[in-house]
């Protein structure tokens, strides 16, 4: 049950098709806090957490959380406004449904193709754990109206990028290794401790903070419901590249 919501860890290695941070010009880093939390910062941009289910479809979920999460963080949206990752799962066929997709290529859909509303087309591959069809209309016959971005960059271990970007622009989407421990979290700083390699995990980067301890931390939503670890959230240790979630960090942009 636990393996079913994962990806394939080979899926982690980057395809490295996509313009990387190091390869743009941004000139120097702005000022960052010591700390982010869009729950406090930018709630009005956080709807509530999403729950695959019992499908290995988080590479979408994740992919689409950061899309909506950013387009309401640059004004594009009032308010959260939820995606639909079925249409993400059932027409992207560069990436595997419930088999597991890779990052870089879900951002090759979402700006090529890109995302209707999720009242077009709710999810339910987490029941059926299948692809369903990739739909011509709207589950209600209207046209199916689609929502790109206008091109995505990967922040990638470059943490002070990566920070700058959760702060100024909006989340990232990450991935990173999970083992066996990683499925008895409930709360605190998660670091790899003991147990042997399940999968791979996508998940949306957030913000970061340091810890009563001074343990320098990210804070991540997962795609597991609300009730799962700290209100659907959870957190892992900063600046050591923990289980290779620092190694890929994308964030798509928009033209307004």
């Amino acid at each position: 049950e636990f393996r079913a919501r994962l990806i394939p860890v080979e899926n982690l290695r980057s395809l490295r098709t996509e313009t990387h941070v190091s390869q743009l010009n941004l000139g120097k880093t702005k000022e960052l806090p010591k700390d982010y939390d869009p729950r406090v910062e930018r709630a009005h941009c956080l709807p509530e957490v999403a729950d695959q289910a019992s499908c290995g479809s988080c590479w979408a979920f994740s992919a689409v959380a950061t899309f909506a999460d950013r387009r309401c963080a640059y004004g594009l949206d009032s308010k959260p406004v939820h995606y639909s990752e079925q249409y993400v799962v059932s027409c992207d066929f560069g990436d595997g449904a419930c088999n597991g997709g890779w990052l870089s290529n879900v951002w090759k859909f979402l700006t090529k193709t890109g995302v209707p509303k999720l009242d077009c087309l709710k999810y339910s591959s987490g029941m059926t754990g299948d692809r369903e069809s990739c739909i011509t209309h709207c589950t209600d016959g209207s046209p199916v109206e689609l929502y790109q971005a206008s091109h995505v960059i990967n922040y990638g271990m470059d943490l002070d990028r990566m920070m700058e970007a959760l702060v100024y622009d909006g989340p990232l989407q990450v991935a990173f290794v999970v083992y066996s421990d990683f499925g008895y979290y409930s709360s605190g700083v998660y670091q790899h401790v003991n147990g042997m390699i399940e999968g791979g995990h996508a998940v949306e980067m957030v913000g970061y903070g340091i810890d009563e301890s001074g343990l320098k931390y990210w804070i991540i939503r997962n795609s597991w419901g609300p009730d799962w670890g700290e209100g659907g959230y959870f957190r892992i240790i900063r600046g050591v590249n923990e289980c290779g979630i620092e190694e890929q960090a994308y964030g798509p942009f928009f033209e307004k």
